[in-house]
């Protein structure tokens, strides 16, 4: 069983800012679909109600994090999993989903509860090129990873937005 994550990033760690992504790339968003593809998508509540209209990730299991007992979706949803803490998502994943690898996908507090119990082994990061202030960020622990790959510099062509994909495996 693999955990790993997946963010976009700018250079102050900034992920979001008023309930949306930092940055629409769509070279990231191809990624971000290519790696998470029939695999399992680990959120929090306030993630997944941040995805268009509120809909789960399609040809994924996707598991919310709530710590609200009474949170529910759409019974129509299919591979929606709710549980009640990070550690129930692990022992779902374990028992259920084992041949799958699971990408923890935000927000900023699962990430950083996946970090600190050393769940995760790798992380896939976008690095924007840009230094533009959020009001979510990704815990600063590129400390406790090594950096594993890193592609050349890339462009987008719709605004000049400049990024990397690195990935990161810890030491």
């Amino acid at each position: 069983m693999k955990f790993s994550i997946i963010a976009c990033v700018n250079k102050k760690l900034a992920i979001g800012k008023d309930g949306g992504l930092m940055f629409h790339i769509g070279n990231d968003l191809k990624n971000f679909r290519r790696m998470t593809l029939n695999n399992v998508v680990i959120m929090g509540r306030k993630t997944f109600e941040s995805l268009p209209n509120a809909q789960p990730l399609k040809d994924r299991i996707n598991i919310i994090i709530t710590s609200d007992k009474e949170y529910s979706v759409d019974s129509s949803f299919e591979n929606v999993y709710i549980v009640h803490s990070p550690e129930d998502a692990v022992e779902l994943v374990e028992c259920m989903f084992d041949n799958k690898e699971a990408f923890v996908i935000g927000g900023a507090s699962i990430y950083q509860w996946f970090l600190d119990n050393n769940v995760v082994s790798s992380m896939y990061i976008t690095e924007v090129n840009n230094e533009d202030e959020g009001d979510t960020y990704f815990p600063n622990v590129l400390d406790n990873f090594y950096l594993f790959y890193q592609s050349y510099t890339q462009r987008q062509r719709t605004d000049e937005t400049t990024y990397k994909f690195s990935i990161y495996v810890r030491r």
